[in-house]
């Protein structure tokens, strides 16, 4: 099931695999290198055509997510 969202999220977001894994790799090369700024530009950008990506202590993944556009806002009290 995962498989087949991911399927949709790429080919909504016009992207295959490919692309969305050198992006991770870009992401991460520009962290190792402090370069913050471009790390969270990277995440922004996929996440804005619906590319969540996902750190942890083996490294990054990604996963399928509602693009940001299409997000309600969040309101705080």
């Amino acid at each position: 099931v995962l498989e087949q969202l991911k399927e949709k999220a790429l080919k909504r977001a016009g992207l295959e695999e490919e692309d969305v894994l050198q992006r991770v790799q870009e992401r991460t090369d520009a962290r190792k290198n402090k370069e913050y700024e471009r790390s969270d530009a990277i995440r922004k950008d996929l996440a804005s055509v619906g590319i969540a990506l996902m750190d942890s202590p083996e490294g990054t993944t990604w996963r399928p997510a509602i693009p940001l556009a299409l997000q309600e806002p969040v309101t705080t009290p």
